[in-house]
């Protein structure tokens, strides 16, 4: 009675490797075009300080943000919060006296990495070459 093939084996009989450096380096390559093609905007990477302030119970707060990558139509950044999705915030660049409007839309597995889109989308707010 036979249970099939060995384990790490496929069918033809050939023992399967582990992925190597340079198909590992391809599936990463393929998966950031993939996003690159999904996204509606396209993004450059920055790191310009910026404030988000967002009202809580009735109380204005504030904390500290720096981007990792911008577009024009938001950014993803390391924030000194734990803010949740859905929050309505406001962007300020201090150095450069902008302010915008925006939406925390995403969150990575540390508290501190988001996403936030702008509520209108400016091509010209970063003040960086996208």
């Amino acid at each position: 009675m036979s249970l099939g093939p060995p384990i790490g084996s496929n069918p033809s009989g050939e023992v399967l490797m582990s992925p190597t450096m340079e198909s590992t380096s391809t599936l990463s390559r393929q998966f950031e075009e993939r996003w690159a093609r999904m996204r509606s905007h396209k993004r450059a990477v920055a790191s310009l300080r910026f404030l988000v302030e967002w009202e809580d119970g009735g109380s204005r707060r504030c904390a500290n943000g720096v981007t990792v990558d911008v577009s024009h139509s938001g950014c993803m950044a390391v924030v000194g919060a734990d803010l949740p999705l859905r929050r309505k915030v406001r962007l300020v660049l201090p150095d450069a006296g902008r302010s915008t409007q925006g939406e925390v839309v995403w969150r990575g597995h540390e508290a501190w990495d988001i996403g936030i889109a702008l509520t209108e989308p400016d091509a010209s707010f970063w003040g960086v070459k996208i």
